[in-house]
């Protein structure tokens, strides 16, 4: 298939028939996406979702620039340069958290709090995002990671698609446009992080719960299941859905991973144990993910994993298409 061709329908039904393949290397992804902005900003997820939109706004407001000049370089490497040139527009509290998901008042609070540590620059009634150059340095470092990381689940993704490219290729591509790109990027995630919100009102869960089966060592890619039939619950199905029982995680071995304080893990692993999302040994006191109820917890919820689906492959269609115009 060439990626001049490709479809959004295409992609999902792709997605869907690889469906634990992929599933396998998008946790991945995700955790160590959530882990980064988690630790970059006040160990908080609500107050580095509202980075996000900022950096969101950013982004576009950048693109804008296009406007003006096609040539108007809006590469990784230009990005702080870009920063400093751009006129950010302001945004209303309301606004923040009608993109968040968060409650008006905790919004507002979050703000706050990111202003008094510098996150965010704050000038009259005029808010804006303006990290200082140490906090410049440190997300260089950890977007650039998170571009490897896409890249090289575009590349798996274009397998299943039938596409020869390369992991180098579309990093190099998400570099080169890094603006355009990361607009779609962060505009998808804050649509995955608001749907979460709704979903359980503590995002640290959903971090929490993804480490927990990675670290659990499921594995998903052994024995491809598709997505229809990952949900539905049989022996078979749990047959292919391998767990080591030799893998199970701790607080401290999550907190480690993720730079959630042990003891909040501790709190929020007994919350995601009364869920029936993951189980505890009362002896060890160490968690697995409940596979006896893998098929009807919420962290696996068949219209969460739709919804994720489509706005994730509206994400990879737009990398796809762009790549196809560069050939």
């Amino acid at each position: 298939m060439s990626n001049q061709n490709i479809t959004l329908e295409e992609i999902i039904k792709t997605y869907k028939n690889n469906y634990s393949s992929i599933l396998h290397e998008f946790i991945s992804v995700q955790s160590d996406f959530l882990s980064d902005i988690y630790k970059r900003y006040n160990k908080d997820l609500d107050a580095a979702n509202i980075v996000l939109y900022f950096a969101r706004n950013l982004h576009g407001k950048t693109l804008r620039e296009r406007d003006k000049d096609l040539d108007f370089n809006i590469s990784f490497e230009k990005f702080w340069e870009n920063h400093e040139k751009t006129k950010q527009d302001n945004r209303k509290i309301i606004d923040i958290a009608q993109s968040t998901g968060l409650p008006k008042e905790t919004a507002r609070r979050k703000v706050n709090n990111l202003i008094r540590t510098k996150v965010l620059q704050k000038n009259r009634n005029y808010i804006f995002w303006s990290p200082p150059q140490h906090d410049k340095e440190s997300y260089n470092s950890v977007v650039d990671r998170q571009i490897n990381q896409i890249s090289k689940l575009v590349q798996n993704i274009s397998v299943y698609l039938n596409i020869k490219i390369s992991k180098d290729k579309i990093s190099n591509e998400l570099k080169k446009h890094f603006s355009f790109f990361w607009f779609h990027y962060l505009s998808t995630q804050l649509k995955y992080l608001k749907m979460w919100q709704k979903e359980l009102n503590d995002l640290e869960l959903i971090l929490i719960g993804l480490q927990c089966v990675i670290q659990t060592n499921l594995d998903f890619k052994k024995n491809n299941v598709k997505f229809e039939d990952h949900f539905f619950s049989s022996k078979s199905n749990q047959i292919k859905i391998k767990q080591n029982d030799n893998f199970s995680v701790s607080a401290t071995s999550v907190s480690e991973v993720t730079g959630v304080p042990r003891a909040t893990c501790i709190r929020k692993l007994d919350k995601l144990n009364k869920m029936k999302i993951i189980k505890k040994n009362m002896n060890s006191k160490r968690f697995q993910i409940d596979l006896k109820n893998f098929q009807n917890n919420l962290l696996n919820s068949k219209k969460i994993s739709q919804n994720t689906i489509e706005m994730f492959s509206e994400f990879y269609l737009i990398v796809l298409k762009a790549l196809n115009r560069r050939e």
